[in-house]
């Protein structure tokens, strides 16, 4: 490991033996008791803590309230007690004590971000949910998205690709839509459209999720994915405070432990090579190597058993390093207010020559000129580069393990060199990640100034001018000596986007007669987003060597080469009442209007009302001697969100290059491509939600249940036209998908004295449903290995469609007498006859399952004792199926790698059936296992996402190291996963297939997903 990483590690270690060294005892130190009260009744309290301040010493209260410690004069007590207010007693001469606290209603108070302004969290009318971060910058995550893993019920937080840099997949309350996205508007300090990527975690302030459409509606049309609205973090008064927050440690892969290898490989592509040989006719008595009587393709070398014995898994996967680093600084007077932050992220990946760069900063500056006029700005620049792989993982580790890794002279042998066209022409798999050398960079930068005036009282209006500029680029290069062809080959693909925010609010609140709570919204928002983007490559093997990799040393490919230029426009206008009456009943109602460049003439404005109303019941005057319940409030709401993610200008007849020969001479022209289509108009979410929230015990215990109808009609895809307009589809406004369900969130505050343990749990279940086709029952996309994807009415959306098997066939006499597609042998499938005519035809595929999950958990526990904190994280997805074709590869049928759970159980022979379920594994007869539920696997689990282990220093001993705080940690990322018994995937969240973008879409199709990594790090925070 390189020093940079061991030197922060060695001071962590230094650091940790210090602050575990002890601290200096208090000097004259007496006994202090007394008792602790409620100020309403005088009733005592038992469990409040009693700590001396700046220390870790403290006790409880007894069964009457009553407490007795070890004080010095000069030290002060501090009294904290769940659901009251914090108190600080200084002990003087004092000896005995006597304590009123009083209730806190800090948490009801708690202010919610909900979109162009806030609200108390306990006159919240819609489903939103929340995430502050107290130590999420602690745990070791490439995305600040993958911490709200398991944290909120509905928000599903997927990580199907676990290289370096890569974004997880957010769901919130299910998939809506085929061909606009479903992905959530993302909201930085105000600005729609961002990337949580550029954001670092160390600089968010809070997380809130608009999940239901009255929430979401005052973001209109681009609402319909829910929204996630980010804070980052402010300065405030007082002298500059600086904080070092650093982890580093290392990640492991979560490999297979089954591979074969030896004579055990040997033996098994024996037995491959010669039930392939008897299918044919063959003789199988016949030795499997040297003898001409057996064609070459049904051979078997002995360089099998007598080979290099590598697996090519532990060949290419490597212990990553990982570290990060975060400076900021905050502070100010009553005029100006700073907060300033610097982070440094470098990530090795699991697979050999894969990493991750991010360098970022921020700048959030706010100016209070007068009583009027206060400004201020934020900018955030950062940059980002990565080193990818060439391929999915399958490419590297279906190898065949013969092979060595590289000869003495350097070179890299591939399967031929040992053994003839038999086998794979496959590159050598470290000559491909040696000699692949693809780039990612990405240069992002996001700004935005602001104007405030309170105009009068109560009355204000902000206008905001924001910027979001990005650019990317994609190198690649691979080098002959890399591929299976020989030849060289290299590309480069530039783009750039500005996005350009103008927002303004005028902002009303005000309370009537004490009774009568007012606020309302009223505003206006402009933003254009351009874009660019050009690629150049080259043509294949013109490379004129190997060493300089830009495109001036090869020839271009002018058919692989283009460029483009577009843009959109959205103009808003949007207002909001909220009404509470004596903090009891609350009324919440929303407008907004946008008219968008995206769509047809006929079309251009599209409207988006929401409603939403509360009944606080606990503030009625029958629940006030109910001293159990802290809280109860009943709530109901209706919205309307869109979706406006298109392509830009997709009403109009697109133009598209074409090429064309006159006079045998090839020609670049351009022609229309596409259907024209004024009346092209947004997709629309309409939401029903109904929720109840609970808080007992003076808030210890909180409840929240939500059920939710949604609806999205007017989805967008292309449909088919008849042929004679000259084309054969044409985008539309076609069909309708629901997602009905519920959620639980439960909060409980278990311990509250010395041992404090709190903990979070959430549940959701979503039934996603196909409502309306545009007048078809179905729609099915098959791919080139026969397993077909299904939108069918009353059905979730891309259900899995093919065979069913159940069983298979044994021999010659039960092919005979079974009804099987065309061609089958012994050790084929036997499929289900549904219809019961006695063949196999398409009329037999029936839905196999559905990659989306019925339902998903996450638990949340937080433990602490005196100076020592532990978080448990953990994450929990039921009912969720994968196409998992990357078995495929290790099952035998190619001569490659081998796994012995997947060569155990399939059938050899009638003697030998294997499990009696799993066919023979035969690229021969390969459809007839892909278009089966052969590899549909259940991608159900249960994981442990993180354990953060925490110790924070006494104050005498980091006061003595002139810092206001320190605090050391440990943290482990998926530690445990749990799967299914029978699934054999790298990761049961990992999917190749991508998500759903149209008709053709494959989601939870697996060729190869990335594994999952286990994490190690150490860190520390200080302030000073």
């Amino acid at each position: 490991m390189k020093f940079y990483l061991k030197r922060p590690l060695l001071a962590m270690m230094l650091m940790l033996a210090l602050c575990m060294s002890g601290r200096l005892q208090a000097q004259d130190a007496g006994n202090v008791s007394g008792t602790v009260v409620d100020s309403v009744g005088n009733a005592t309290l038992p469990g409040v803590s009693v700590v001396i301040k700046g220390t870790s010493k403290g006790v409880t209260t007894d069964v009457d309230g009553k407490f007795q410690i070890q004080a010095a004069q000069g030290e002060v007590l501090t009294f904290s007690f769940i659901g009251y207010k914090k108190v600080e007693v200084p002990v003087g001469n004092q000896t005995v004590i006597r304590v009123v606290l009083r209730q806190d209603n800090t948490v009801l108070d708690e202010l919610v971000v909900v979109g162009y302004g806030t609200v108390k969290k306990s006159s919240v009318t819609a489903s939103v949910a929340k995430v502050e971060n107290t130590v999420l910058d602690q745990i070791p995550v490439g995305r600040p998205e993958s911490v709200l893993a398991g944290r909120l019920a509905g928000v599903n937080v997927t990580q199907n690709n676990t290289s370096p840099g890569s974004a997880p997949l957010i769901r919130i309350r299910g998939a809506s839509s085929i061909d606009a996205g479903n992905d959530p508007l993302v909201v930085i300090d105000g600005f729609p459209g961002g990337s949580l990527g550029s954001v670092s975690t160390n600089d968010i302030e809070s997380i809130e999720v608009l999940k239901d459409a009255s929430a979401a509606a005052i973001y209109g049309s681009r609402g319909a994915g829910g929204v996630i609205i980010v804070t980052t973090k402010k300065g405030k008064s007082g002298k500059a405070k600086f904080n070092f927050n650093a982890y580093a440690g290392v990640a492991n892969a979560k490999g297979h432990k089954d591979w074969i290898t030896g004579q055990e490989y040997y033996d098994y592509a024996v037995r491959y090579q010669n039930r392939e040989y008897k299918w044919i006719g063959g003789d199988t008595s016949i030795p499997v190597w040297g003898d001409s009587r057996r064609p070459n393709a049904y051979q078997v070398s002995d360089v099998l058993k007598n080979g290099n014995n590598v697996v090519w898994e532990d060949a290419v996967m490597q212990s990553a390093a990982i570290q990060n680093y975060n400076l900021s600084v905050g502070g100010g007077n009553d005029h100006v207010r700073y907060y300033v932050s610097g982070t440094l992220k470098d990530e090795k990946g699991t697979l050999k020559n894969t990493w991750y760069k991010n360098y970022g900063l921020r700048a959030n500056v706010d100016v209070t000129v007068n009583s009027v006029v206060s400004l201020g700005f934020m900018l955030n620049p950062s940059y980002s580069k990565r080193r990818f792989a060439s391929a999915d993982i399958n490419n590297y580790v279906k190898f065949p393990s013969f092979v060595a890794v590289q000869n003495p002279d350097g070179t890299y042998p591939n399967a031929r060199s040992y053994w003839g066209a038999v086998v794979s022409g496959q590159a050598n798999p470290m000559a491909t990640l040696d000699g692949s050398y693809y780039f990612g960079t990405t240069v992002n930068n996001l700004g935005e100034a602001f104007i405030n005036l309170n105009l009068a009282k109560g009355l204000s209006f902000r206008s905001s001018l924001s910027t979001n500029l990005a650019s990317n680029t994609t190198d690649r290069f691979q080098a002959s000596w890399a591929t299976s062809t020989g030849l060289n080959s290299g590309s480069q693909a530039l783009s750039s986007t500005t996005s350009i925010a103008n927002e303004n609010v005028l902002s009303y609140t005000n309370t009537f007669k004490g009774i009568h709570n007012v606020s309302a919204i009223a505003g206006a928002s402009y933003q254009k987003y351009n874009s660019s983007s050009s690629s150049l490559a080259a043509v294949n093997g013109s490379f004129n060597n190997d060493i300089i990799h830009t495109l001036n040393n090869a020839i271009i490919n002018p058919s692989a080469s283009a460029s483009s230029r577009s843009q959109w426009g959205l103009i808003s206008y949007f207002s909001r009442v909220n009404y509470g009456f004596k903090d009891k009943y609350l009324l919440s109602a929303s407008i907004r209007t946008d008219g968008s460049s995206r769509f047809g003439p006929d079309n251009k404005w599209g409207y988006f009302p929401s409603a939403s109303v509360a009944w606080r019941i606990s503030q009625e005057d029958f629940m006030k001697n109910v001293r159990p319940v802290s809280e109860l409030k009943l709530r109901a709401s209706y919205g309307a969100t869109g979706n406006f993610n298109i392509g830009d200008f997709e009403y109009l007849g697109q133009i598209g290059d074409v090429y064309y020969s006159p006079n045998n001479t090839l020609t670049k022209g351009q022609t229309q491509i596409s259907y024209g289509n004024n009346s092209l108009s947004w997709e629309k979410t309409k939401s029903y939600d109904f929720g109840l929230e609970l808080g007992l015990f003076r808030n210890r215990v909180n409840l929240v249940l939500d059920y939710y109808d949604k609806r999205t009609s007017g989805l967008l895809y292309n449909v088919s036209i008849p042929s004679v307009t000259g084309f054969t589809s044409s985008l539309s406004n076609v069909g309708s998908v629901s997602n009905k369900g519920f959620e639980i969130e439960l909060t409980t505050k278990n311990l509250v004295g010395e041992f404090k343990w709190e903990t979070s749990f959430n549940m959701a279940r979503n039934v996603n449903k196909v409502e309306d086709l545009g007048g078809v029952q179905e729609r099915i996309t098959t791919d080139t290995y026969g397993m077909g994807w299904i939108l069918r009415l009353g059905q979730p959306m891309f259900s899995y469609y093919g065979y069913k098997i159940v069983g298979v066939l044994q021999n010659a006499e039960d092919v005979k007498n079974s009804p099987v597609l065309a061609g089958s042998v012994p050790g084929n499938p036997k499929f289900q006859d549904v219809n019961g005519d006695g063949q196999i035809t398409s009329a037999d595929k029936v839905i196999l399952g559905n990659f989306q999950p019925k339902a998903y958990f996450g638990l949340i526990n937080n433990f602490a004792y005196k100076a020592f904190d532990l978080s448990i994280a953990m994450q929990a997805s039921v009912g969720a199926k994968m196409y998992n074709f990357e078995n495929e590869y290790y099952q035998g049928a190619l001569l490659g790698a081998m796994r012995r759970s997947l060569v155990d159980t399939q059938w050899w022979s009638e003697a030998e059936p294997g499990n009696g379920r799993v066919p023979a594994s035969s690229l021969s007869k390969l459809t007839y296992q892909s278009s089966s539920d052969a590899y549909i696997e259940d991608a159900s689990f249960l994981a442990v996402r993180n354990i953060n282990l925490g110790y924070t220093v006494p104050s005498t001993v980091s006061q003595k190291l002139r810092l206001s705080g320190l605090r050391v940690y440990a943290s482990l990322a998926n530690p445990f996963m749990f799967t299914k018994k029978g699934f054999h995937g790298y990761n049961p969240e990992g999917y190749t297939g991508g998500e759903i973008a149209g008709t053709g879409s494959k989601p939870g199709f697996n060729n190869g997903a990335t594994p999952i990594n286990r994490v190690y790090t150490l860190g520390l925070n200080f302030n000073f």
